[in-house]
């Protein structure tokens, strides 16, 4: 079994609830009283921490014309730069929604684009780290994350195995604290019959690390399913309302999804329970009633020793159990019992 490790008050591993992910993304809309009643939702929901995203425009590219920058219109704009310069969340935003997570019992974390912002992300006392899967090959990134020494939680949308093999070999090499692995599909949204859960299971044997699911299907059923599979962590885009114009509203779970995520992964830990094979608090009075035991077929005498025609082995459980037949193999007698009566071992003389 891989061991459980600490974020704050909350331990993610195998054992424990699904750790749940709310991600803000650039749901903010740069609007702090909108980003911090998406504090509030999250909360609402029962969920166990939210994620913000620490980029500008300049974190991730360049101010270029260049043919390569041209986008699809339905991120908002044609312009990779002008995307994340209108996604990005302001930096003036991150102390008051990382107060308010805390005060709302959230913990609070993000992911980071750039080296360059780590020292002002340490300064919030930041307790994990999130690596997008689209940054999960920036080596000097890993390097400068895993030398905080905190845990790091990476997706691994678009990787091959290859590549998840480096990120990993370079994640180890400098130290980090404990990684989780999120499978990702990065599509936006993403098609429910491409998103393979069933490769979660190899990532947790080809790494031995707890493995989640980073979910960008449409409603709470593939994360659900996923938390049934045994993903430790599931994270999901949220948001108050779809129809918002910003680029990531259209694939993130409305309040009402939030909440039946949480309740259904709380209701999968609940009946999950643990590796213990034994016989449930439940199940004991019909373990008793209808598990079958030796009764008499005639009236039995002190003294007799008894034979295959003198019992039947029917319900309830009553008398000597049927997984014990050898017992009564000629065996004599302690004591009178009666037509249809059981046969108990107190009933039994001693050999």
């Amino acid at each position: 079994m891989i061991q459980p490790f600490q974020i704050e008050n909350t331990k993610l591993g195998e054992g424990e609830k699904c750790f749940l992910i709310a991600e803000l993304s650039a749901n903010h809309d740069r609007d702090l009283d909108l980003a911090l009643r998406l504090v509030d939702i999250a909360a609402d929901a029962g969920w166990d921490c939210i994620k913000f995203q620490t980029y500008n425009a300049d974190s991730l590219t360049v101010p270029s014309s260049h043919s390569s920058m041209k986008i699809d219109q339905v991120w908002g704009t044609d312009n990779l730069y002008d995307l994340y310069n209108n996604a990005g969340m302001p930096m003036e935003f991150h102390e008051p929604l990382f107060a308010k997570a805390r005060d709302r019992g959230l913990i609070p974390f993000t992911s980071i684009y750039d080296p360059r912002d780590l020292e002002f992300v340490e300064g919030l006392d930041c307790a994990v780290y999130k690596i997008a899967s689209f940054e999960m090959t920036f080596d000097d990134l890993l390097i400068e994350v895993a030398g905080t020494g905190k845990p790091i939680i990476m997706s691994t949308g678009m990787a091959n195995l290859g590549e998840v093999d480096h990120a990993m070999e370079v994640l180890e090499k400098y130290r980090s604290g404990p990684v989780t692995l999120l499978h990702c599909v990065s599509s936006y949204p993403a098609p429910v019959e491409e998103v393979n859960l069933a490769s979660m299971e190899t990532l947790k044997k080809r790494f031995g690390r707890h493995v989640g699911f980073s979910d960008h299907t449409i409603g709470p059923k593939v994360a659900l399913t996923a938390a049934a599979m045994g993903a430790v962590a599931i994270e999901k885009h949220f948001t108050d309302d779809m129809s918002r114009p910003g680029p990531d509203h259209r694939f993130s779970a409305t309040p009402d999804v939030l909440k039946e995520i949480a309740d259904g992964v709380q209701f999968i830990h609940t009946a999950r329970g643990s590796e213990l094979k034994d016989t449930a608090a439940a199940e004991a009075g019909n373990r008793e009633a209808f598990r079958r035991s030796a009764f008499a077929l005639r009236d039995l005498r002190a003294g007799e020793v008894l034979t295959p025609a003198d019992y039947r082995f029917v319900r309830p459980n009553a008398g000597v159990p049927v997984g014990d037949k050898p017992a009564l193999i000629n065996r004599a007698l302690g004591r009178d019992v009666k037509k249809y009566d059981p046969i108990t071992y107190e009933d039994l003389a001693p050999r």
